[in-house]
């Protein structure tokens, strides 16, 4: 039965394969050649693509029992909360989901950075990637200001007012996010038009910009691919480039950083470890959501005094910053300043480490500032904890 249903579906695959080039997508997609060696550090940008998706699905579920409304919001989430044990679960992986697209962002960041696989050709690899991660939190942050409870009223509260302090137009973007110059409902619905309809249509544009640049140049991985073991070099470079697969070699680069030393099929060998990785994240993110939810305050209440507003754990380092610079002249420099002159550093990375060289223990210059920068993060993390929650 199941051979005969097989020969009435061929006439019909083949047709669609006529019109649409299924097969020859699915070949060129899953049959080339990446790097064999680091398979499983690789994994962790293919696990962001997973969480992504997974974040849209259950994000799309949300809105169909959501209520985007200034004083709806809460009693809609309230009744996921205590009627709805599957609308409930759908709201936890959406939370876990976020929390662990974050750390699996951030990590696939720092390994492209220590590997040095921004450089020539990548460069745009590194920007496009760099932009996702700050749509991500863009999109992280629009989301927690979204519940209509007590935590998401003062995260509004404190983050619709952080432009007040950019100079001369600080107080004109702040009436046009909140509407006013008080949070209300079109401070709600602004909010929620940004974390629905301005920020996914850049983070699947950026998506397809970087896939796109990851096939034409192929996957770097790290230096240990380029090593040479032969006493002749440059003949062994020369061979290697000769019998590569597609996408090597890669375009505009140094012979030597052209083409991998071994390389193995994308499928099965790194389809196994993507699948892998990604299946253990995402069950990790069903049980969390499954034990933990996604905690919910009591009903916003813009006449407390007692609230203490905690940001979201990847916020807290400029949570700190803020503490430690309490003063009014001073805010405007912890907030901009010190994160744009970083971010943009971060940014144009592959524009300022021109060097050749890939290995990490041979780029002081670079991996010194990269390793200050995430201390200070975690201290300043490590700090804000401290401070919140009295340990």
């Amino acid at each position: 039965m199941v051979e005969a249903t097989k020969v009435k579906l061929r006439p019909l695959y083949q047709w669609l394969d006529d019109r649409m080039g299924i097969s020859a997508l699915m070949n060129s997609a899953l049959h080339e050649a990446v790097p064999e060696q680091g398979g499983w550090a690789y994994t962790l940008g293919s696990a962001t693509l997973i969480l992504i998706a997974l974040q849209i699905v259950t994000g799309i579920f949300l809105t169909m029992m959501y209520v985007p409304s200034f004083h709806e919001s809460y009693q809609s989430l309230h009744y996921l909360q205590t009627n709805d044990l599957f609308g409930a679960w759908v709201r936890g992986m959406h939370l876990w989901g976020s929390y662990t697209l974050m750390l699996v962002i951030g990590l696939h960041m720092i390994r492209t950075f220590m590997t040095a696989s921004y450089k020539r050709p990548r460069e745009l690899n590194w920007v496009s990637g760099a932009l996702l991660f700050f749509v991500v939190l863009g999109l992280a942050i629009t989301g927690a200001m979204l519940p209509g409870d007590q935590a998401a009223y003062w995260t509004m509260t404190v983050v619709t007012n952080i432009p007040h302090y950019i100079p001369f137009i600080g107080d004109y973007i702040r009436w046009l996010w909140r509407g006013g110059k008080f949070i209300g409902p079109i401070t709600f619905t602004r909010t929620y038009g940004i974390h629905i309809w301005l920020l996914p249509p850049m983070l699947l544009g950026l998506i397809g910009l970087h896939l796109y640049l990851l096939r034409r140049h192929g996957e770097f991985g790290a230096w240990v691919n380029y090593d040479t073991e032969g006493p002749d070099p440059d003949r062994e470079i020369a061979a290697r480039i000769a019998k590569v697969e597609p996408p090597y070699p890669s375009r505009d680069v140094d012979p030597k950083f052209a083409a991998p030393n071994r390389t193995v099929d994308f499928f099965p060998n790194q389809v196994f470890k993507d699948t892998l990785v990604s299946l253990l994240l995402v069950a990790v993110v069903f049980v969390m959501a499954l034990l933990m939810g996604a905690p919910l305050d009591g009903p916003a209440n813009p006449a407390t005094l007692t609230y203490v507003p905690t940001p979201e754990w990847f916020y807290l380092p400029l949570d700190q910053l803020l503490v430690l610079g309490p003063q009014t002249w001073l805010i405007a420099f912890v907030v901009f300043v010190i994160p744009g002159i970083t971010a943009t550093l971060f940014i144009l990375l592959p524009f300022i480490d021109r060097s050749p060289e890939r290995n990490p223990l041979r780029r002081a210059h670079i991996i010194v500032p990269g390793l200050f920068v995430i201390f200070m993060m975690v201290t300043l993390s490590v700090l804000g904890i401290n401070r919140l929650y009295n340990l």
